[in-house]
């Protein structure tokens, strides 16, 4: 079994479904308006204004199961209603349902083997409260989607530890008991096949699972389940868009999130950077408040929920749509920062929730450079690129060079790439036009037929 650990351093009518909206601009929560805090110099809830929530939000309730280590369910800042209740279950000590678990009443406890899911370590309620804090109750913090309806699902103990056996089962229990979006701030080295055949699962069901690209400066790829296909991996980025330093990275980050200094609810009793935090953390200084029932983390742990957030409010907007449709919207309207078009630092850049509601569900432009180098088929030594280009209507794609980091000219290398590339060649060009210059930047320019267009670059350092 692998180990697991948390990554937190870290009415419109519509079909027969009627959508009802609030607005954040009702919303009379302190910490949404103030700042400084903690003498930190900028807005307490920082991250929540960043994602640009739209000026009203879906109020339709969208199950969003938490797979971490627990929750407070007492917290002052959640409503009673926020928390998932089985209707299937009664308080017997029976299975009513015959799902396999007995008094199954808001979730499950996996790491006791019982039906109390309580934080013990205050991981699992600091992600749960930036999903769905309760909002315009003139108290505390203010959430993406407070609307949502949060599965409580305890995998990791006091110390942030737990294992993929459980991890796995908690991904069943959520897609077979309703949830629409999982999320999963945690990760291990290498990758799980228990998880693996779990997220495949959740895929078969249409159930979108989130989870946090994790905080150890490596290709996120080689972690699990941030490297498995079908999840959406979120790395972190702080008050300036840039990626920080802990954050991982790579080929397999598609959308990022604000995850520096991240305001949320504290369980009580609970200290969890004290566990995972640097070595100069003091017990205490992640406490916000005089009541002291708000907690600030930085990890990409933070930066996973406020994606789960805005796919929960996609689906509130629209409950007809299908996983796949909700991922493109999220990760296709993001906005863009860093070099320009996806990008393996922040992927295809910073979730907006605004822009993700309203967007073509069915659109899309994907632009990628997996690699590039030298390759000799067929003899003749060539610069060889792959990666990744298509549309739902495919116009054309090509390939164009610079020289330098930042080039102010660009010359086209290969031409008229007429059917879309998914993970394989894009082209190939003589290495002789690199010889002068040691740095060239590749960019890759894929045009959907309404004439959008939508670019990549990768940098080939050739020392």
């Amino acid at each position: 079994m692998t180990m697991q650990r948390r990554w937190g351093t870290a009415l419109i009518a519509m079909g027969l479904v009627a959508i009802l909206w609030a607005s954040p601009s009702q919303a009379n929560d302190p910490y949404l308006s103030s700042q400084n805090s903690w003498g930190q110099g900028f807005a307490d809830q920082w991250g929540l204004k960043r994602i640009n929530l739209p000026p009203q939000r879906p109020t339709a309730p969208v199950i969003v199961a938490v797979i971490d280590s627990g929750i407070d369910f007492y917290h002052p800042d959640f409503k009673a209603e926020t928390i998932w209740r089985n209707q299937g279950e009664m308080p017997d000590g029976q299975d009513n349902d015959g799902n396999g678990y007995v008094d199954d009443l808001i979730g499950w406890n996996f790491v006791d083997n019982d039906n109390t899911p309580w934080d013990h370590s205050g991981h699992g309620t600091h992600t749960a409260g930036i999903i769905a804090a309760a909002t315009g109750n003139g108290k505390g913090i203010a959430s993406v989607n407070p609307s949502a309806k949060i599965m409580p699902l305890k995998v990791m103990n006091f110390f942030g530890r737990g294992r993929s056996i459980q991890v796995a089962a908690a991904v069943y229990y959520a897609v077979q008991n309703g949830a629409r979006v999982i999320n999963m701030s945690l990760g291990s080295e290498g990758i799980s096949q228990a998880e693996k055949r779990a997220i495949d699962y959740a895929n078969s069901k249409g159930v979108i699972v989130v989870v946090a690209a994790g905080n150890s400066a490596v290709d996120a790829g080689t972690i699990g389940p941030a490297g498995l296909d079908g999840v959406i991996t979120v790395t972190s980025v702080d008050q300036q868009d840039k990626r920080p330093l802990y954050a991982n990275y790579g080929t397999t980050v598609e959308i990022a999130a604000p995850g520096d200094d991240i305001l949320s609810l504290r369980a009580r009793r609970t200290d969890f950077m004290m566990v995972e935090g640097p070595p100069d953390y003091k017990p205490g200084d992640g406490v916000v408040g005089a009541d002291k029932a708000y907690y600030r983390a930085t990890g990409t742990s933070f930066a996973a929920p406020f994606v789960a957030g805005v796919c929960s409010l996609v689906i509130a907007s629209n409950p007809s749509l299908t996983a796949d449709q909700v991922k493109r919207m999220v990760l296709h309207s993001a906005s863009d920062v860093g070099t320009t078009g996806w990008d393996y630092l922040t992927g295809y850049g910073v979730v907006d929730a605004a822009a993700a509601i309203n967007a073509d569900p069915n659109f899309f432009i994907e632009s990628r450079i997996a690699s590039a180098g030298v390759e000799q088929p067929g003899g003749k030594y060539v610069l060889r690129v792959k990666g990744t280009t298509g549309a739902d209507q495919f116009k054309r794609a090509w390939i164009e060079i610079g020289a330098g980091e930042n080039p102010t000219s660009w010359t086209k290398v290969v031409d008229k790439i007429k059917k879309p590339v998914t993970d394989g060649v894009l082209g190939d060009f003589g290495i002789d036009i690199l010889r002068s210059s040691p740095k060239w930047m590749i960019r890759l320019v894929t045009e959907h037929k309404n004439g959008q267009q939508r670019e990549t670059r990768f940098l080939l350092n050739l020392g």
